[in-house]
């Protein structure tokens, strides 16, 4: 499952360290895999470096195709989506729109397709069983607005 996304206009240390506040805002997890971005390993140090560990508290794998020929498939499948979503839109007009267009389609990835290797919804394969019926998008509008009421 993707946990955490962040749009952003430039490739930095700042911008790394909002996408890995996002990435745990809910918990830290065992590990966190990002590309070959340079930025990332200083981030990863000033987020998760712990003197009483003698490392970081959270295990940082990079994908670097340039050394493995592996791709991040991961990461790669959700870019694909949003270009692919972009160039049927012929491009963003307004920037604000971008980060909602994500989180959509974030939620397509998690909630409501199947994984292409695993023919499994990635939410349901990670445990979280949230009883969706044939038509999954309405059920999950339903569910979060349940959700979002009953808090009120």
């Amino acid at each position: 499952m993707i946990t955490g996304f962040h749009y952003s206009l430039s490739a930095n240390p700042v911008e790394a360290r909002k996408f890995l506040e996002k990435a745990i805002i809910n918990g830290k997890p065992n590990y966190i895999q990002t590309d070959a971005g340079m930025f990332y390993p200083r981030a990863f140090r000033k987020m998760f470096y712990s003197n009483k560990f003698g490392g970081l508290t959270v295990e940082h794998r990079i994908q670097n195709y340039q050394e493995t020929r592996i791709h991040n498939y991961r990461i790669e499948t959700v870019f694909m989506k949003i270009k692919d979503r972009v160039l049927d839109f012929r491009g963003l007009k307004a920037l604000w729109s971008a980060p909602i267009l994500m989180t959509a389609i974030v939620i397509q990835h998690n909630f409501i397709e199947n994984h292409s290797t695993t023919d499994e919804v990635p939410c349901e394969k990670a445990g979280v069983n949230l009883a969706l019926g044939e038509n999954r998008w309405p059920d999950l509008i339903r569910l979060s607005s349940k959700t979002l009421y009953s808090q009120t």
